[in-house]
Formats: structure tokens, C-alpha cells, sequence
């Protein structure tokens, strides 16, 4: 440990608000609308230095602010959703990693060689675990800074987004490690002195590289299994405008904008997350006002003369109750509302897919009898609660199989990943990101979807309200995206690949395999370790037969040295 002084700990608190700031630039912002991505591989040493070098009772300090410093750069743009989204999300995510850093620590303190990988190890655990349950977000991931990198990026078709986030954490932990443990040691002796690891990491990122050269020359001159043309419309309206006059007004511009494409013939049209707003499976059944459910037929009859399936997000409301009317005494409605996407062909409402992954706070929070008063806050304060789906659906319209993620359900590999799965061949997906206001928190959403198309090797069609709608290849190249806040449209011909041995990716096949691995590394170590501890312990209590003997020789010589100091002399 080095030797610490008064100053030490504002020092390393300095350096991990450095070290936030260059990560988050890392990323698209409002400085950059794509993101310096060369700094994901040395934005985090100070970040790691501190936390190598500090006390272990400051290492959750510097976690909260770590946290609070890089989401509140990152995600700015939540202050346009509600001001009390920049304040969760940022205390949110230094909450998790005030539980972390002591963890990044520990990997530092625990293994006496292979600190680096140690480190990296706890790195992607964390990654992962972030991901899973009520507060799982994806965004900001040291791995997503890397789409503009395709070289690199390619590497999610083998390993996800893991092993791309383990190859840049570990040399930036091995320099951090550097600046402590060898502080005294010229850096090109210290290279020296660990050449075996330094050119075994030059080798695997030499064979991803090459690797990522050849993927995405296969992919791009690879004869699709067939094509189909998929018209996607932009209609750019203002997310927090509501009521039947701005839901007519949105109807008429995408209803407009859909007879423009399909003088080109599409076979699928495209709108986006609730662009339709009125229910349209509730008021067919269930006509309430006179101008709604005029809308909603006018929907039907439109669906009708298109001649081609349309897709688009829609509100599911169905009976709460099933014993109850649909509109109880009180005015109230017996009704439980769905984020769904429909599926409209054949002049009816063919099938429809729910949101599983809702989002946290805005769109639901399950835990109403554990914090009544907090669920009342939010309630309070304009969210509106859908409830969550656990069914990963497949459309399957003459043969095309298909999947539509629901806005930031993109932004996790599994729920695309099962989708391909159960037979999906094209992943769609349907979002509404207007509310951000900045073309950043839209580039941020795209590249995270990318990784999709590059992880199961399909392609990806973005559908959305102001941005950014597109076509993902199958190796992650943006293909004609649609200038962010305009209204327009745009006719793809998108690539379709079908299950086989072939085009089915080892990510898809296997998935997380790599978390799983990195546990039982981490299993093993531990035990190793305690083997060890334990074999040395019982080294030391066992009787050893020559310190035995050396013992007897020792006091039988004290014995005549008393004997000899106890003669007299006569």
C-alpha cells in the first residue's frame, strides 16, 4: 500500500470524477453525436488506480460518485423526460457500484498474481448482473463504445458483448496496476518484465481483429436466403402532446406518409412504439367516446385498403375484471393496459406481441405493498403503469418469421437472442425516443441495438418516432438512417437469413457462456486459495522429525553447559 498523506483521498476523488467525465465522452453526447470511441479503452485507469490505491472504507464513496458523475454526463437528456428521472437514474447507478468498487478492490487485494484479469473478471460479472432484474439497464457499457469500431464489435457474434468489455477493461487495469505496484519500475521494464502476458494479449487481439476483418467481408458478399421490402415511417410527433385532436393529427401524417412508400411496392409497413395511441383491440370491442372509436375504425378501415400487414405499436387494453363491465358505475374503466405491438392484415388485428421488459419507475414498479408511499409519488407524478408479458413472441406472416422489440428491450441481448431462438429470421424493433430531445440519447439506443444484428447475425429494421430509424446489417453497418427530428419514410430491402447451422451465430447458440465461465474461475480460485491456506496451515502444526532431533541435540547441549557452569574447582 503507498504511503498516504492528507491529500490522498480528494486526490483519488479527482480522479474518479476525471475518469467518469472521459468515459461517458466515450459515448455519443452532446459534444460528440457518435462518441469518441478510443477513449473506452483508457478512460477507466484513473478510476482503477483510485480504487487500487485508496482505503477499503473509501472504495464505496468513490463508487456513488463514479456513478453519479458518468450517468449524470450520460444520460442528461432523462431531464427531458421528468426531473426526477436525472435524479434516480444517476443515484441509482452510484448505488451499484458503491457495491462494486469494494468488489473491484478485492480482486485487486485477493489473487497474488493475474491481478488484471482478476479485475476484468469482477468487470464483466458486474456487467451482467446489472443487467438482470427490476433495475437492469444496459446502457453505457464499455463494450457498446465500441460499434464504431467494427473491427472489434465483431467479436459479439462469438463471445457478446462480454468478452469485448474483458479484452478493453483488462489492459487499462494492467496499467492502473502498474502505477502502484511498480511505481519505481520504468514502464517499458515493467513490459518487459511481463512480455509473456503483453504478447499473449497482442495475439488475441491480433486474431479478433483479423477475425473481424474476415466476419464482415463473409457477411456483406453472403447471398441472403431472400429479401424482403419493409417501408418504415418517421412521423416526429411531440411524445407529451395527448388527447384525440394531436392522436388525429398523428394518424393523419403516418396514414400520409404510408401512402407515399408504398408507391414502392413494400411488403410490410413499419410505424413506430404507440404511434397509434387509442386502443384499438379495447375500442373495437369496447366503443366508449364517439371520436375515439372514430379513429379507431378510421385505423381499421385504412389497415383494410393498404393491401400489405402493417406493424405498429399500439396500447392493449383488456378487462381487469372479467366479472365486471368494461365501464363500471363510478366512470371509471375495468381495464388493464399492455405497451404492445400489433400485427394488422387481412383487414383485422392478425396477433399481437407485449412488452416484457418494462421500464423501471416510468412504466412499472412492482413493489407497491413494500413502498406504498413511493408508489403513490410516482403515480403522483404522471407515470403510467403497464403490466409485463413473459412471452416471447413470433409473428410468422407467409413464412416471414419475425420479432418486434418493444423500445429499450433492444438494449438487452437475451430478449433478442431468444427470439432468434424460437425461429425469428428478422429482428424489428419499435421505438418512440422523441421525448429525449437529443439526437445523442438516440445514438446511444441505436448502437446498443446494433449489437442484436451483430450477436445473432440477422438484420435489424429500426421503426421509429423521431430517430433513429434505420437498418442494421448483419455485421452492424447503419444503413440510410433517417435524419433524427424529421418527418419522412424510407422503403429497405432487407437481407433475410434463415436458421441454419450456417447463420446461426456461437453467441446465439451458447450466450452467456462467458459470465458463466468467469464464475467458475472465480470458484475455483477461491478454493484453490483455502486449499492452499489450509495445506500450509497443517504444514506448520505437524511435527517435524528433524527439528525433532535438532531440538533434543539443543537441550541435551543446555543441559551440560548447567552441569558444566556447576562444577567447583577444589
Amino acid at each position: 500500500m503507498q504511503k498516504r498523506y492528507y491529500f490522498s483521498f480528494p486526490f483519488e476523488i479527482f480522479l474518479t470524477i476525471l475518469s467518469a467525465s472521459i468515459y461517458a465522452l466515450a459515448f455519443p453526447s452532446a459534444i460528440n453525436e457518435k462518441g469518441f470511441s478510443i477513449l473506452s479503452f483508457v478512460a477507466l485507469i484513473p478510476m482503477i488506480y483510485s480504487v487500487n490505491r485508496t482505503k477499503w472504507i473509501y472504495t464505496p464513496i468513490l463508487g456513488f460518485i463514479f456513478g453519479v458523475t458518468f450517468l449524470g454526463i450520460f444520460n442528461y437528456w432523462l431531464s427531458t423526460f421528468h426531473p426526477l428521472a436525472i435524479l434516480i437514474g444517476p443515484i441509482a447507478k452510484g448505488i451499484q457500484l458503491l457495491f462494486f468498487f469494494p468488489l473491484l478492490k478485492l480482486f485487486y487485494v485477493f489473487p497474488k498474481k493475474y491481478k488484471a484479469i482478476s479485475q476484468s473478471i469482477a468487470y464483466i460479472l458486474y456487467s451482467y448482473i446489472v443487467q438482470k432484474g427490476f433495475l437492469a439497464y444496459a446502457y453505457g457499457s464499455l463494450a457498446s463504445a465500441t460499434i464504431n469500431l467494427p473491427l472489434i464489435s465483431q467479436l459479439a457474434s462469438v463471445t457478446g458483448m462480454w468478452g469485448i468489455s474483458f479484452l478493453l477493461f483488462l489492459p487499462q487495469s494492467f496499467i492502473a496496476n502498474y502505477f502502484i505496484d511498480n511505481k519505481n519500475l520504468i514502464f517499458s521494464k515493467y513490459l518487459e518484465e511481463k512480455k509473456e502476458y503483453v504478447l499473449l494479449y497482442l495475439f488475441i487481439m491480433l486474431c479478433v481483429l483479423i477475425y473481424g476483418y474476415s466476419s464482415i467481408n463473409y457477411w456483406k458478399y453472403k447471398i441472403p436466403d431472400s429479401y424482403v421490402k419493409i417501408a418504415t415511417v418517421q412521423h416526429n410527433a411531440d411524445t407529451w402532446e395527448g388527447g384525440y385532436n394531436q392522436y388525429k393529427s398523428n394518424f393523419e401524417i403516418l396514414s400520409k406518409l404510408t401512402k407515399e412508400a408504398m408507391k414502392l411496392n413494400p411488403d410490410l409497413i413499419m410505424w413506430s412504439e404507440t404511434a397509434f395511441v387509442p386502443s384499438v383491440a379495447w375500442h373495437t370491442k369496447y366503443p366508449s367516446s364517439r371520436n375515439t372509436s372514430q379513429l379507431v375504425d378510421d385505423f381499421v378501415e385504412f389497415g383494410k385498403e393498404l393491401g400489405v400487414p402493417l406493424i405498429t405499436g399500439n396500447v392493449e387494453g383488456v378487462l381487469k375484471d372479467n366479472g365486471q363491465p368494461p365501464f363500471l358505475d363510478d366512470g371509471s374503466w375495468n381495464r388493464d393496459d399492455y405497451n404492445t405491438i400489433i400485427l394488422f392484415a387481412n383487414g383485422k388485428l392478425e396477433d399481437t406481441y407485449r412488452k416484457q421488459h418494462l421500464v423501471p419507475f416510468t412504466e412499472y414498479f412492482p413493489y407497491e405493498k413494500q413502498f406504498p408511499k413511493f408508489y403513490n409519488f410516482l403515480k403522483a407524478n404522471d407515470y403510467h403503469w403497464w403490466l409485463p408479458s413473459d412471452v416471447s413472441k413470433i409473428f410468422n406472416y407467409k413464412g416471414l418469421k419475425f420479432s418486434t422489440s418493444i423500445c429499450f428491450e433492444d438494449i438487452f441481448s437475451d430478449i433478442s437472442r431468444e427470439f432468434v431462438n424460437q425461429g425469428s429470421t428478422l429482428l424489428l424493433n419499435l421505438s418512440n425516443d422523441s421525448w429525449s430531445k437529443s439526437i445523442a440519447a438516440e445514438q446511444q439506443h441505436m448502437y446498443l441495438g446494433a449489437f442484436r444484428a451483430i450477436e445473432n447475425r440477422k438484420s435489424v429494421v429500426r421503426s421509429t418516432n423521431s430517430g433513429i430509424t434505420c437498418l442494421i446489417t448483419a455485421w452492424g453497418e447503419i444503413i440510410e438512417p433517417i435524419t433524427p427530428f424529421t418527418t419522412d419514410y424510407k422503403v429497405y430491402n432487407v437481407p433475410i437469413y434463415d436458421n441454419n447451422k450456417i447463420n446461426t451465430s456461437f453467441y446465439t447458440k451458447h450466450g452467456d457462456y462467458i459470465i458463466l465461465l468467469s464464475i467458475y474461475i472465480v470458484i475455483i480460485s477461491v478454493l484453490y486459495r483455502l486449499l492452499i491456506k489450509i495445506k500450509n496451515k497443517n504444514k506448520s502444526t505437524k511435527p517435524n522429525k528433524k527439528n525433532k532431533i535438532n531440538k533434543t541435540r539443543k537441550d541435551y547441549t543446555k543441559r551440560k553447559y548447567k552441569d558444566y557452569k556447576g562444577l567447583t574447582i577444589n
